[in-house]
């Protein structure tokens, strides 16, 4: 015998808040540097999309619905929190370049925090089910008022991750400085008017006067340097790690082209 007949839709409406919610974390998160920095040629990868949109709105529904699952509340919204900290954490060990133990070993220490973190959010959803839920039993102007807050909620959550995408302002300065020295060299007259960082790159000056996309990365060379990566259409890139300490003059490494 069912003893929550609302228990469907409430898991319904909540599924398809963190859908929509996953939604637009992906889509900001791929787009909000093209929109802020639209004077830079950014590099757009679509398969890459496409993936995070899977991943962020399909784990997002799944993850929302678990919360609303309970009639309570509380076992459906723990164990949703504890499922999104295991994501989360485990997404940073399989994109951190530590050893295997210590992954562990940070995974074991912060996955408390992190649920207590994550509580919050479930509790969100759960609240957004209800809502939803109670809303279906009213008409009129009502219900729309209670489906303006709702979604106006969902777009919040969905746009905060997608804002901490934004490139930093370290990363905007890498970004620009490759842009000038690779626009610098496509109307250069001579080499010696060419940045020396692009002098030896294999490739380049095949590749100088042809349109490209950038890039960027922490960089693997230096803790306060980005890694700017300079795309081509037919598939060669130059990859240079720009240093930029605070209160010095940027430095960029010899950069390093790579044939397709």
């Amino acid at each position: 015998m069912n003893n929550d007949p609302e228990r469907k839709q409430r898991v319904l409406f909540a599924a398809l808040s963190g859908f929509l919610a996953g939604t637009v974390a992906a889509l900001l998160s791929s787009f909000i540097n093209i929109w802020l920095f639209p004077d830079l040629p950014l590099y757009l990868e679509w398969t890459s999309i496409f993936y995070a949109w899977v991943m962020w709105a399909v784990l997002g529904g799944v993850l929302a619905g678990v919360a609303a699952y309970s009639s309570e509340g509380w076992k459906s919204i723990f164990l949703s929190a504890l499922c999104m900290a295991v994501m989360v954490l485990v997404l940073n060990v399989l994109q951190s370049s530590e050893g295997f133990l210590l992954n562990m070993v940070a995974l074991i220490g912060l996955l408390l925090p992190f649920i207590a973190m994550m509580t919050p959010l479930a509790f969100i959803f759960f609240w957004l089910a209800n809502r939803f839920v109670q809303a279906m039993s009213v008409a009129g102007w009502a219900r729309v008022k209670v489906f303006i807050l709702n979604l106006f909620v969902i777009l919040v959550i969905g746009a905060a991750p997608g804002v901490y995408a934004k490139m930093s302002a370290r990363a905007e300065r890498g970004v620009r400085i490759i842009h000038g020295i690779l626009q610098d060299a496509a109307q250069a007259s001579s080499p010696d008017a060419v940045h020396k960082a692009l002098l030896k790159t294999e490739g380049f000056a095949e590749h100088k006067d042809q349109p490209y996309t950038l890039s960027q990365t922490p960089s693997i060379y230096s803790t306060v340097g980005v890694d700017v990566t300079a795309h081509y259409d037919d598939g060669y890139t130059i990859l240079c790690a720009v240093v930029l300490y605070p209160g010095s003059d940027p430095s960029i490494l010899p950069c390093k082209g790579q044939l397709p």
